[in-house]
């Protein structure tokens, strides 16, 4: 969405990606398998001068296998998404392909916020038309917990500052013991405090604006939103999940499928300014396809 395709694309190629290997008896896999190298100790976590765990640092969850790649061909430059299924000699509007194979998957996601029965057509007729009515399509803040995980942390004695790459914007987390402020209106991102339970630290997000969405599925949410982060440093890797509870919309708490990054050592992997998110004209749109 935010990012406009280098100059020069001239082409979009579609690749299936397919494998083949060769398959060994039992017998003969055991006799050739190389012999198993011992576990290496876990690292241990490094910990800050008031003995919490130290989470400073560049976070990473490296590339998914949707992530396009860029193929150079003599003047054209070729993006090449790898989706399975998608096949660019037989689908011939491959942008309606793409958006059927896109709503297909989030269709199938196994791990969806458990809705009350009585909204379910209001829930498909805004994943029907979320191309129209996403608020990130119109540049809105993603909010939370729809942002996700930190690309970075910046952890202080009673403060720890969360910064995301994506959308240039930052959280700050005061962790000194103060409670919910009740003097603020709702935010995109929330009122939010932290906590330390043993090596974990919490985070309790509430007073979060009801014009942002979960997901881009049309998950929508009331203003009785509450979301509780939690982020736990072992050796160099932070594990990211969150509940979120919206008894107006919910029938139960949602857990998030939870994320493990990895700690990004080089200093090639500092951020860099995103490109600015361009707002689309959902007035002009002809068709609801997906974005």
């Amino acid at each position: 969405m935010r990012r406009g395709l280098p100059a020069g694309v001239a082409a979009l190629s579609l690749m299936v990606a397919t494998g083949f290997g060769l398959h060994a008896t039992p017998a003969v896999a055991a006799q050739n398998a190389p012999a198993a190298k011992p576990a290496e100790p876990p690292k241990p976590t490094p910990r800050t001068a008031d003995g919490r765990p130290d989470l400073n640092g560049v976070w990473g969850g490296g590339g998914g296998a949707g992530a396009p790649n860029f193929v150079q061909k003599g003047d054209t430059l070729v993006v090449v998404f790898q989706l399975d299924g998608a096949d660019p000699y037989q689908d011939k509007d491959l942008f309606k392909a793409l958006d059927e194979r896109g709503s297909a998957r989030k269709a199938a996601a196994p791990n969806k916020p458990p809705y009350k029965p009585e909204l379910a057509a209001k829930l498909k007729e805004a994943s029907d038309l979320q191309s129209k009515l996403d608020p990130a399509f119109y540049c809105k803040p993603e909010g939370v917990p729809r942002m996700g995980a930190p690309s970075q942390i910046v952890q202080t004695p009673g403060q720890v500052v969360f910064l995301y790459e994506g959308r240039n914007t930052f959280r700050v987390v005061p962790t000194d013991g103060r409670g919910h402020r009740d003097d603020v209106e709702p935010t995109w991102n929330g009122d939010a405090v932290g906590r330390w339970e043993g090596d974990t630290l919490v985070v309790d997000v509430t007073n979060i604006i009801d014009e942002s969405w979960l997901g881009a599925d049309g998950w929508f949410h009331s203003d009785a939103l509450h979301v509780v982060e939690r982020l736990r440093r072992e050796g160099d890797t932070l594990t990211y999940s969150a509940t979120v509870e919206d008894p107006k919309m919910f029938t139960g708490p949602w857990e998030i499928t939870p994320r493990t990054l990895r700690l990004m050592a080089n200093p090639a992997d500092a951020l860099v300014e995103s490109p600015p998110c361009i707002e689309r004209s959902g007035e002009n749109q002809v068709t609801n396809d997906h974005h």
